[in-house]
C-alpha cells in the first residue's frame, strides 16, 4: 500500500502525509484525463454539499488535479473550435479575421494547456482569492528534535557561531532611536562580529580568519586556493524595513560599520569595491549617516539597478521583474548576506497579504531585497496556507541555490542586536537566559545557510509563536536533490544546501553535533571576556560643520587602565568642546590591565557652502509645487509626468562636492539626481524626520568647472518636503 501511495503521490519524508501528486510518474501523465475526471467528480460530490470539506487533505490533493483537468479540456475544446472557425473564415476569403481568430485561439489554448500541465499555475490564481481563509494555525515542527536532514556545510560543518554581549545594545527603549550612536557600543559589536568570524575558521587572528574564508570559498568555486584579490567586488546585502530614521528595526548601523572595518582595514578591500545595498528600499540613511564619513568611497545603494532575466524559478513564478537581480549582486565576486533576527508574520485569525507571507526573515528572505519585483514571490512562501503546507514549492529555496546569490555567498551573518517581531516591527525583548528580558544583543554567523536559518527559527520560536509550516523551505533546501515536494529545483544537482534540525529544547539549545549524536548543526557559543576593555559610547553632537564651528565630543568607557583621545590621556568618561576648522578625525583608545587595546574612530566633516539652490529659483515640471511654507513638495496627484526641479549651478573649479538637502517629512523617498542630463544616482535617499525638525542630508557628486544643470527628480505622489538644496565642498 505504501509503494502504491508513493507511486501516485508526493509524500513528506518525515510524516508520510500526502502533499501532492507525483508528476514525475509517466503512467500517471498518460492516464491523466481519467484521473482528472475522477478527481473532478470526487471534488464536486464532496465539496458542493458541504463547502467546508475543501480543507480536507483529500480535497487538497483532488482540487489541483480537477482544475488541471478542466484546463486540459478547455485547452482541447478551444483548440478544436479555433481551428474549425479559422478554416471556415479562410475558405470564405475573410483572411484577416481568420488570422485574428487563429492567433487569439493559439494564445488561449496555450495558456490553458500550461495550466493543465502545471496545476500550480492555475492554483496560484485560485489561491490568491481564498488563501486568507485557509490559515493552518501556529507552527509545530513535524520533525523530532535532533533529527538532522541534509548535508552540513562549512569549514566546521554545520557550525553556527553565536556571540552575545548584553552591554552591546544599551538602548533603554525610550530615549532616541535604537540605532543612535549613544545607544550601542561600537567596540562590543566589533568584538562579537570578530568572535563569530573567528569561530567559523581554524584561525586565531581576524585577518587570517577572513583569508581562510576567502581561500575556502575560491577553492570551492574552482578558482584555486587564493585569498581576496585587489579589485574584486563585494556586495553586502543588508535588511532595511523602514529605510532608516525610526524605531522600526533595520540593519544596525554599528553592525554595518564593524563589517566595513574588518573588510577595509583588516582584509584591505578597497572601499570602492564594496557595495552596501537593499535594492527594494527607498532609503539607507541611518546606516549611511553613521558610516559614510568613515568609509566615504563605499557604494551605498538603495532603490534600483537591476539586471533582467537572471533568476529562473523552478515552479510558479514567471514574472519578468521577479527574474531580475540587483546589479550589485550580479557584478559581485563575493556576496555577504547580513540579515536580521526577525519574525516576519504574526499568527492571526485571518491573514492579510501585507503580513501573512512567511514565518521568519533571515538570510533567505533577506534576498527578496535583491530581486527586481517582489510581489510575485509572496504566494510561494505562504506555507501556513492549507493550499500549500509542508512539502510544497518555496521560492526562497531557488534564491538559496542560485549561483549569483546563495552560490556566491562568502559568509552568512545575522545581526541580532535587536529582534524584529514582525515585518515592520519595533524591538522585542527576549525573556529566557541569557537575555533575561533584555535585547538579544547578539551576532550569528555560518557558512551553512540552512543551519543558520534553522537556528534563527529556533531562537524566534522559543519566544514568539510562528505561523504553521515555518520550516517547510528548510526541509526543501536540505533535500533539494529530492525534496518532499517533488519539485525539480534548478539547483538540485547540489543535492543539499545545508543541514536542518531543531534543537533539543529552548533552554539548553543543543543540536546533534553538540550532543555528539549526529552530523547536524553545532551551535557554538563564542566566549567573550566579561571585564574586557570597551568603549560604551563615543560620538559627536553633530557630524557636519558648515564654515567655522565647534562640536561636543562625548565618550564613556569601561575596564580601562588608560584612555587616550587623539593621543592625550583623558578620563574614562567625559565630554570635550573642540573647534573643527577642517574635516577632522578623532580616535578614542582604551587599554585594559591585560594590555588589550580597543579603539574607535569618528570623523567630523567641515563644509564650505559654494552654491545655494533655493526652491523658488527652480524650474518645476510634473506635480512639483512650492507649498505655503516655501518648501518644494508634491501635489499628491497621480501623474505619469516626471516630477523634476532644475537649477543652473556654477562652481569655481572641477572636483568633488556634496549635494546637500534640508528637508522634513516622514516618508523617505529616493530622488534621482542628474548633472547635465546624465543620471548620477538613483539613491539620493533621506532620513525620516521627527515632527517638523529639519534635517540635512549630504551626497557626494563630481562637478565640472563653470555652469552645470542640476536636476532633482522624485517619482510617485509623495516625498519629503525640501526646504532647499545646496552645494558644499569639504575643507580638508
Amino acid at each position: 500500500m505504501e509503494k502504491i501511495k508513493k507511486w501516485f503521490f508526493k509524500t513528506c519524508p518525515k510524516s508520510g502525509r500526502i502533499v501532492g501528486v507525483n508528476q514525475k510518474n509517466v503512467m500517471l501523465k498518460i492516464f491523466f484525463p481519467l484521473f482528472g475526471l475522477a478527481a473532478l467528480v470526487w471534488f464536486l460530490i464532496r465539496v458542493i454539499p458541504k463547502p467546508n470539506r475543501i480543507d480536507y487533505p483529500c480535497q487538497q490533493v483532488a482540487a489541483p488535479i480537477a482544475f488541471s483537468f478542466l484546463a486540459f479540456i478547455g485547452s482541447t475544446l478551444t483548440g478544436f473550435t479555433t481551428w474549425k472557425k479559422f478554416r471556415a473564415l479562410w475558405h470564405s476569403h475573410r483572411f484577416c479575421m481568420g488570422m485574428g481568430v487563429l492567433l487569439t485561439g493559439i494564445l488561449l489554448t496555450a495558456s490553458l494547456y500550461v495550466m493543465s500541465v502545471d496545476n500550480m499555475v492555475l492554483g496560484q490564481v485560485i489561491r490568491k482569492q481564498i488563501d486568507n481563509d485557509t490559515d493552518m494555525g501556529e507552527f509545530i515542527p513535524i520533525d523530532k528534535p535532533n533529527t538532522p536532514m541534509g548535508t552540513a556545510r562549512g569549514i566546521h560543518p554545520g557550525r553556527v557561531a553565536w556571540a552575545h554581549d548584553a552591554k552591546a545594545a544599551a538602548w533603554d527603549g525610550k530615549h532616541g532611536l535604537y540605532s543612535d550612536a549613544d545607544n550601542n557600543s561600537q567596540t562590543r559589536v566589533e568584538d562579537m562580529l570578530e568572535g563569530v568570524i573567528l569561530a567559523l575558521t581554524n584561525q586565531t587572528a581576524i585577518g587570517d580568519a577572513w583569508d581562510e574564508l576567502f581561500r575556502t570559498f575560491n577553492q570551492r568555486k574552482g578558482k584555486g586556493t587564493v585569498g581576496y584579490q585587489k579589485g574584486e567586488k563585494i556586495a553586502i546585502k543588508i535588511n532595511l524595513n523602514d529605510n532608516g530614521g525610526s524605531n522600526i528595526i533595520d540593519a544596525t548601523p554599528q553592525s554595518v560599520c564593524s563589517l566595513l572595518y574588518q573588510l577595509v582595514e583588516v582584509v584591505g578591500v578597497p572601499q570602492n569595491c564594496i557595495t552596501v545595498y537593499d535594492a527594494q528600499r527607498r532609503g539607507i540613511s541611518a546606516v549611511y549617516t553613521y558610516v559614510e564619513s568613515l568609509y566615504p568611497d563605499v557604494v551605498y545603494q538603495n532603490w534600483g539597478g537591476f539586471v533582467p532575466n537572471v533568476i529562473h524559478y523552478s515552479s510558479e513564478i514567471t514574472d519578468e521583474g521577479a527574474m531580475s537581480l540587483a546589479r550589485a549582486a550580479y557584478e559581485a565576486d563575493y556576496m555577504i548576506n547580513m540579515a536580521l533576527l526577525k519574525r516576519h508574520s504574526e499568527p492571526t485569525k485571518r491573514w492579510r497579504d501585507s503580513a501573512g507571507q512567511t514565518g521568519i526573515t533571515a538570510t533567505g528572505k533577506n534576498q527578496f531585497g535583491s530581486v527586481g519585483k517582489v510581489p510575485p514571490l509572496h504566494y510561494s512562501i505562504r506555507d501556513w496556507s492549507s493550499f500549500r503546507g509542508m512539502g510544497t514549492y518555496n521560492c526562497i529555496v531557488d534564491l538559496m541555490a542560485h549561483e549569483r546569490i546563495g552560490g556566491n555567498t562568502l559568509v552568512y551573518i545575522v545581526d541580532g542586536m535587536y529582534v524584529n517581531p514582525k515585518h515592520n516591527g519595533k524591538a522585542f525583548r527576549f525573556k529566557r537566559a541569557p537575555f533575561n528580558n533584555g535585547w538579544t544583543s547578539s551576532f550569528f554567523a555560518s557558512n551553512d545557510q540552512v543551519a543558520i536559518e534553522s537556528v534563527v527559527l529556533d531562537f524566534i520560536y522559543s519566544e514568539l509563536p510562528l505561523p504553521a509550516n515555518s520550516d517547510n523551505f528548510l526541509h526543501e533546501a536540505a533535500n533539494i536533490g529530492n525534496p518532499p515536494s517533488g519539485i525539480l529545483y534548478k539547483g538540485r544537482d547540489q543535492q543539499s544546501l545545508g543541514v536542518h534540525e531543531h534543537w533539543n529544547n529552548p533552554d539548553d539549545r543543543l543540536y546533534s553535533r553538540n550532543l555528539g549524536t549526529g552530523e547536524g548543526i553545532e551551535l557554538y557559543r563564542v566566549p567573550l571576556k566579561a571585564n574586557r576593555a570597551a568603549i560604551e559610547t563615543f560620538y559627536a553632537d553633530r557630524s557636519v560643520v558648515v564654515g567655522k564651528g565647534e562640536v561636543v565630543l562625548y565618550w564613556n568607557t569601561s575596564n580601562g587602565q588608560k584612555v587616550l583621545l587623539n593621543g592625550k590621556e583623558v578620563a574614562g568618561k567625559g565630554n570635550l568642546i573642540v573647534a573643527v576648522k577642517r574635516t577632522s578625525s578623532f580616535e578614542l583608545l582604551v587599554e585594559d590591565a591585560d594590555g588589550k587595546v580597543v579603539k574607535q574612530r569618528l570623523v567630523v566633516r567641515n563644509m564650505d557652502e559654494v552654491k545655494d539652490c533655493p526652491v523658488r529659483d527652480a524650474k518645476l515640471e510634473g506635480t512639483f509645487l512650492i507649498n505655503d511654507q516655501g518648501q518644494l513638495a508634491l501635489s499628491g496627484e497621480r501623474s505619469k509626468e516626471r516630477n523634476v526641479a532644475t537649477w543652473n549651478i556654477q562652481v569655481p573649479k572641477k572636483g568633488k562636492y556634496y549635494l546637500g538637502a534640508t528637508y522634513t517629512g516622514t516618508d523617505p523617498a529616493p530622488a534621482f539626481v542628474y548633472l547635465n542630463g546624465e543620471k548620477v544616482t538613483e539613491n539620493f535617499g533621506f532620513l525620516v524626520t521627527v515632527g517638523n525638525q529639519p534635517r540635512d542630508y549630504y551626497f557626494p557628486i563630481e562637478l565640472e568647472k563653470g555652469t552645470s544643470t542640476l536636476q532633482f527628480e522624485i517619482q510617485g505622489r509623495r516625498g519629503n518636503r525640501i526646504h532647499r538644496l545646496f552645494i558644499v565642498k569639504e575643507r580638508n
